[in-house]
């Protein structure tokens, strides 16, 4: 692992087909850098000045509107920000999603549909009858978000307390956290690597 003191993250956000994600150029004093970790997807857009620790150093390939790219990465384990200036960055960026690069599942192969056996008409009227009788319940709206946080994590946001969100997590997953929380007044705040409610 390599420390680098007074390295430049200039953070780029970029709404792809995904949603909004992140990538930076890490500027340093042995060379510039393409960055696509996650961590960076709290971030807002503008230029940090910062402290960062460095896991490897790596050849990235994409192909991208007809041409193929290859650019050296920087594979950062921890961001700790000095300074901070979120004023947009000006170039307009053309970058593939970072969840796009990664490989994919191969699809499930699907089996024949199986003939279903001619039921007994009664079953089904009693079935039918049986599910008009059953009361209906309100979805919950907020039942989807239920899956993004633990409870620690809503039980602080209810009381609008600070959250600190796990970058290690999948990538899309982080993606609607940080989605989430800027929804309910979060701002992050990169000095301190925590969501803080806002409004």
């Amino acid at each position: 692992m390599i420390t680098v003191k007074n390295a430049t993250l200039r953070v780029k956000r970029i709404n792809g087909r995904n949603g909004p994600f992140c990538i930076a150029d890490l500027s340093t004093d042995f060379g510039e850098f393409k960055v696509k970790e996650s961590l960076l997807d709290q971030f807002d857009e503008g230029t940090y000045e910062a402290t960062v620790w460095i896991d490897e150093i790596y050849m990235g390939q994409y192909v991208a509107y007809g041409k193929a790219v290859t650019e050296i990465r920087a594979r950062l384990r921890d961001v700790q920000v000095l300074t901070e200036d979120q004023r947009p960055v000006s170039e307009e960026i053309v970058e593939p999603d970072p969840l796009e690069e990664q490989p994919q599942p191969a699809p499930a192969i699907q089996k024949p549909p199986v003939q279903e056996e001619p039921r007994d008409k009664r079953w089904d009227k009693f079935k039918k009858s049986k599910e008009e009788a059953a009361p209906v319940q309100d979805a919950d709206e907020s039942e989807p978000a239920n899956d993004l946080f633990d409870e620690e994590t809503w039980s602080a946001m209810e009381r609008a307390m600070p959250v600190k969100l796990d970058a290690s997590v999948d990538r899309a997953l982080l993606r609607q956290q940080a989605g989430m929380l800027r929804q309910r007044g979060y701002r992050f705040d990169a000095k301190q690597q925590t969501w803080l409610f806002t409004s």
